[in-house]
């Protein structure tokens, strides 16, 4: 007998693929990378998470009805979807030139690590959801909305409000043009107009590390630039192009080494609890978030600066 006409059940099939659909699918909503944009952009999506589903749900089927040959096809149609990371990524690239206040490297890398993650977590739902309902059909429901919420929990990570504290900071000028932020200098603004527009307008912010992690993250450049522009992103920035000191600026203190930030900004929407809420739920990036690097100064000196 050939191993074409083996009976196939499909019910596992479908909820795998049901399963792995709805998990690849819940990304569509605009966040973390602001995209899909447009129609064509859901069409897309749409059309990677069906051939994601497909992909995951087919290989158990294939491997009990000995289609050893279509297995091994689906294995290589998987490997495509690594591509998917380089194409976002050179997209994004494409598009930073063109934002008022860019992502930078280090969020881009991580929006297509995500976007490459996803398609795989909604193959690997597909896969287990299928191997379960094989077993049993209601056990295989129950494994497939389970694993779509852990799917959820996994691929949300970290935030900046987690490790870091985020409150509100006076914007001042000292020595006639430095510019801080509560205690943390931010720029020299040489222009009077400048300043005055600054201090009418601007909002400013203070990062407070709760521990030497929350402080780590903060080091490192790539997230705030990120910090910045999700700030940026949540109540717009009055800047235009060949205006540097419109652009919204986070930096650390410096020389008191602290390890506290602080962000300045002139903002279309004069609401700091929207600023605040926006810096706070800033993704942590992979480049920081197990770095090691934080300040060098004693922590008694830093306890003692602090009180």
């Amino acid at each position: 007998m050939s191993g074409s006409s083996i009976p196939v059940n499909w019910d596992p099939m479908i909820i795998g693929f049901i399963a792995g659909f709805i998990s690849r699918v819940l990304y569509l909503k605009p966040g973390r990378s602001h995209t899909p944009g447009y129609p064509s952009g859901f069409i897309i999506q749409i059309a990677m998470a069906i051939i994601a589903a497909m992909i995951g749900s087919s290989v158990i089927v294939s491997l009990i009805g000995k289609q050893f040959t279509a297995a091994t096809f689906l294995t290589l149609a998987a490997t495509q979807f690594f591509n998917v990371r380089t194409n976002e990524r050179m997209t994004l690239e494409q598009e930073e030139g063109l934002i008022l206040v860019g992502r930078g490297a280090g969020y881009i890398e991580g929006i297509a690590l995500t976007y490459e993650a996803r398609n795989f977590l909604g193959m690997l739902v597909a896969l287990a959801t299928s191997i379960v309902a094989e077993w049993t059909l209601w056990a295989g429901i129950v494994a497939g909305i389970v694993l779509i919420a852990l799917g959820e929990v996994f691929m949300s990570g970290p935030r900046i409000g987690e490790w870091i504290d985020v409150e509100p900071a006076e914007l001042s000028f000292q020595k006639g043009s430095l510019l801080y932020a509560g205690p943390v200098m931010m720029m020299e603004v040489g222009l009077p107009d400048s300043r005055q527009r600054i201090l009418k307008d601007g909002l400013g912010v203070v990062l407070k590390p709760r521990d030497m992690r929350g402080e780590a993250v903060l080091w490192n450049v790539a997230q705030r630039q990120a910090i910045a522009h999700q700030a940026a992103a949540a109540v717009g920035v009055q800047k235009d192009v060949g205006y540097p000191e419109q652009t919204p600026l986070c930096r650390m203190a410096m020389p008191q080494g602290t390890g506290q930030a602080a962000l300045a900004i002139i903002p279309v929407e004069h609401n700091i609890d929207a600023l605040i809420k926006a810096i706070k739920q800033t993704p942590v990036l992979e480049s920081g978030k197990w770095s090691n690097m934080r300040n060098t100064k004693n922590r008694k000196e830093v306890r003692e600066f602090h009180g």
